[in-house]
Protein backbone atom coordinates (compact mmCIF):
# COMPACT_ATOMS: atom_id res chain seq x y z
CA UNK A 1 0.00 0.00 0.00
CA UNK A 2 1.45 3.44 -1.16
CA UNK A 3 0.91 6.49 1.47
CA UNK A 4 0.84 9.69 -0.59
CA UNK A 5 1.83 12.69 1.74
CA UNK A 6 -0.97 15.85 1.34
CA UNK A 7 0.75 19.46 0.49
CA UNK A 8 0.80 20.56 3.94
CA UNK A 9 3.46 17.26 5.16
CA UNK A 10 5.62 18.17 1.97
CA UNK A 11 5.93 21.36 3.03
CA UNK A 12 6.64 20.55 6.46
CA UNK A 13 9.46 18.33 5.12
CA UNK A 14 10.98 21.31 2.53
CA UNK A 15 10.92 23.36 5.92
CA UNK A 16 12.56 20.77 7.53
CA UNK A 17 10.21 21.15 10.66
CA UNK A 18 9.86 16.96 10.94
CA UNK A 19 10.90 14.97 13.52
CA UNK A 20 13.74 12.82 11.88
CA UNK A 21 11.86 9.54 11.57
CA UNK A 22 9.10 11.38 9.54
CA UNK A 23 11.50 13.34 7.36
CA UNK A 24 13.09 9.69 6.35
CA UNK A 25 10.03 8.52 5.77
CA UNK A 26 8.74 11.00 3.21
CA UNK A 27 12.03 11.25 1.55
CA UNK A 28 12.17 7.55 1.02
CA UNK A 29 8.52 7.55 0.08
CA UNK A 30 9.05 11.02 -2.33
CA UNK A 31 12.15 9.33 -4.14
CA UNK A 32 9.97 6.38 -5.15
CA UNK A 33 6.59 8.26 -6.23
CA UNK A 34 6.49 10.32 -9.17
CA UNK A 35 3.20 11.81 -7.96
CA UNK A 36 5.10 13.03 -4.55
CA UNK A 37 7.87 13.93 -5.97
CA UNK A 38 5.99 16.53 -8.98
CA UNK A 39 4.10 18.22 -5.90
CA UNK A 40 7.35 17.96 -3.58
CA UNK A 41 9.45 19.99 -6.64
CA UNK A 42 6.36 22.20 -7.69
CA UNK A 43 6.07 23.36 -3.78
CA UNK A 44 9.87 23.57 -3.57
CA UNK A 45 9.90 26.05 -7.18
CA UNK A 46 7.18 28.08 -5.35
CA UNK A 47 9.07 28.07 -1.54
CA UNK A 48 12.03 29.48 -4.32
CA UNK A 49 10.25 31.75 -6.39
CA UNK A 50 8.86 33.60 -2.71
CA UNK A 51 12.44 33.41 -0.97
CA UNK A 52 13.98 34.82 -4.02
CA UNK A 53 11.41 37.93 -4.11
CA UNK A 54 11.85 38.91 -0.27
CA UNK A 55 15.37 39.31 -0.99
CA UNK A 56 15.01 41.55 -3.46
CA UNK A 57 12.80 43.22 -2.00
CA UNK A 58 15.29 43.81 0.87
CA UNK A 59 18.40 44.35 -1.26
CA UNK A 60 16.41 47.00 -2.87
CA UNK A 61 16.77 45.97 -6.39
CA UNK A 62 13.38 44.76 -7.52
CA UNK A 63 12.92 44.00 -11.32
CA UNK A 64 9.76 42.36 -12.89
CA UNK A 65 9.36 39.67 -15.78
CA UNK A 66 9.95 42.15 -17.83
CA UNK A 67 13.31 43.14 -16.83
CA UNK A 68 14.51 46.29 -14.47
CA UNK A 69 11.73 48.67 -13.34
CA UNK A 70 11.63 51.36 -14.75
CA UNK A 71 13.81 54.51 -12.82
CA UNK A 72 10.82 55.79 -11.20
CA UNK A 73 9.28 52.68 -9.68
CA UNK A 74 13.02 51.85 -8.48
CA UNK A 75 13.27 54.83 -6.90
CA UNK A 76 9.84 54.94 -5.17
CA UNK A 77 10.99 51.17 -3.93
CA UNK A 78 14.32 52.88 -2.77
CA UNK A 79 12.32 55.37 -1.02
CA UNK A 80 10.09 52.95 1.15
CA UNK A 81 13.05 50.48 1.94
CA UNK A 82 14.57 53.34 3.88
CA UNK A 83 11.20 54.04 6.05
CA UNK A 84 10.97 51.46 8.25
CA UNK A 85 7.40 50.72 8.78
CA UNK A 86 6.93 50.95 4.87
CA UNK A 87 9.12 47.99 5.05
CA UNK A 88 7.58 45.71 7.59
CA UNK A 89 3.75 46.33 5.41
CA UNK A 90 5.62 45.23 2.39
CA UNK A 91 7.30 42.21 4.09
CA UNK A 92 3.86 41.62 6.38
CA UNK A 93 2.20 41.53 2.65
CA UNK A 94 4.71 39.50 1.27
CA UNK A 95 4.35 37.08 4.23
CA UNK A 96 0.11 36.91 3.45
CA UNK A 97 1.09 35.94 0.13
CA UNK A 98 3.32 33.25 0.70
CA UNK A 99 0.68 31.89 3.20
CA UNK A 100 -2.02 32.18 0.92
CA UNK A 101 -0.07 30.37 -1.89
CA UNK A 102 1.31 28.01 0.97
CA UNK A 103 -1.87 26.96 3.37
CA UNK A 104 -3.65 24.40 2.22
CA UNK A 105 -8.18 24.84 1.84
CA UNK A 106 -9.38 22.79 4.69
CA UNK A 107 -12.53 21.49 4.19
CA UNK A 108 -14.71 21.77 7.52
CA UNK A 109 -15.71 18.24 8.48
CA UNK A 110 -19.74 18.17 8.95
CA UNK A 111 -21.31 17.96 12.09
CA UNK A 112 -22.27 14.79 13.87
CA UNK A 113 -26.25 14.90 14.24
CA UNK A 114 -27.64 14.41 17.96
CA UNK A 115 -30.18 12.46 18.18
CA UNK A 116 -33.41 13.64 20.16
CA UNK A 117 -33.95 12.75 23.64
CA UNK A 118 -36.68 10.22 23.80
CA UNK A 119 -38.65 10.16 27.24
CA UNK A 120 -40.52 6.49 27.46
CA UNK A 121 -44.12 6.55 28.04
CA UNK A 122 -45.29 4.34 31.08
CA UNK A 123 -48.03 1.77 30.10
CA UNK A 124 -51.11 3.03 32.17
CA UNK A 125 -52.43 0.33 34.55
CA UNK A 126 -56.13 -0.46 34.94
CA UNK A 127 -57.77 -1.96 37.79
CA UNK A 128 -61.41 -3.80 37.88
CA UNK A 129 -62.06 -1.77 34.57
CA UNK A 130 -62.67 1.01 36.23
CA UNK A 131 -61.67 4.30 33.94
CA UNK A 132 -58.46 5.94 35.51
CA UNK A 133 -57.06 8.95 34.42
CA UNK A 134 -53.51 10.00 34.37
CA UNK A 135 -52.33 13.28 35.92
CA UNK A 136 -50.81 15.53 33.38
CA UNK A 137 -46.75 16.50 34.56
CA UNK A 138 -46.72 19.76 35.87
CA UNK A 139 -46.23 22.14 33.82
CA UNK A 140 -42.46 24.50 34.46
CA UNK A 141 -43.17 27.14 35.59
CA UNK A 142 -43.96 30.24 33.74
CA UNK A 143 -41.84 33.15 33.85
CA UNK A 144 -43.51 36.07 35.95
CA UNK A 145 -44.03 39.03 33.16
CA UNK A 146 -42.63 42.50 34.31
CA UNK A 147 -44.66 44.77 36.37
CA UNK A 148 -46.02 47.45 34.45
CA UNK A 149 -44.63 50.81 36.38
CA UNK A 150 -47.49 53.43 36.08
CA UNK A 151 -46.05 56.64 34.67
CA UNK A 152 -45.37 59.78 36.74
CA UNK A 153 -48.26 62.35 37.30
CA UNK A 154 -46.71 65.08 34.79
CA UNK A 155 -47.55 68.05 35.91
CA UNK A 156 -47.14 71.18 33.76
CA UNK A 157 -47.22 74.73 34.87
CA UNK A 158 -50.23 76.86 33.81
CA UNK A 159 -49.04 79.98 32.27
CA UNK A 160 -49.89 83.35 34.10
CA UNK A 161 -49.69 85.45 30.60
CA UNK A 162 -49.35 84.77 26.73
CA UNK A 163 -45.86 86.18 26.51
CA UNK A 164 -42.96 83.19 26.49
CA UNK A 165 -40.55 82.46 28.65
CA UNK A 166 -36.94 82.56 28.24
CA UNK A 167 -35.41 82.36 31.40
CA UNK A 168 -36.45 82.04 35.23
CA UNK A 169 -36.25 80.72 38.34
CA UNK A 170 -38.14 78.15 40.44
CA UNK A 171 -39.31 79.26 43.16
CA UNK A 172 -41.77 77.08 45.95
CA UNK A 173 -44.23 78.80 47.78
CA UNK A 174 -47.34 78.18 50.16
CA UNK A 175 -50.68 79.75 49.27
CA UNK A 176 -52.17 81.64 52.32
CA UNK A 177 -53.74 79.34 54.49
CA UNK A 178 -54.11 76.46 52.73
CA UNK A 179 -51.11 74.72 53.57
CA UNK A 180 -50.75 74.10 49.32
CA UNK A 181 -47.32 74.54 48.41
CA UNK A 182 -46.82 75.84 44.41
CA UNK A 183 -43.69 76.39 42.33
CA UNK A 184 -43.89 79.88 40.63
CA UNK A 185 -41.44 80.79 37.88
CA UNK A 186 -40.40 84.20 38.12
CA UNK A 187 -38.29 85.76 34.99
CA UNK A 188 -35.76 88.06 35.33
CA UNK A 189 -37.61 90.95 35.73
CA UNK A 190 -39.27 89.53 38.84
CA UNK A 191 -42.50 89.29 37.78
CA UNK A 192 -44.56 85.62 38.34
CA UNK A 193 -44.95 83.75 34.72
CA UNK A 194 -46.10 80.20 35.15
CA UNK A 195 -47.11 78.67 38.57
CA UNK A 196 -48.41 74.62 39.36
CA UNK A 197 -49.33 72.82 42.32
CA UNK A 198 -47.09 70.77 44.44
CA UNK A 199 -48.50 67.28 45.44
Amino acid sequence: MRECWDEGGLRAYLDRELPLEEMTRIAVHVGGCAECHARYNELAGRAARVASLIEALEAGAVTSAAGPLPRRWAMGWRSIAARPVATAVLALAAAAALAFVLVPKHIAAPKPVVAPHVVPVRPVMQQDATPTMETPEPSPPRAKSPKRVKPPDVQYYLALDDEPIDTGVVMRVALDGTGVQADVIFDADGRPRAIRTVK
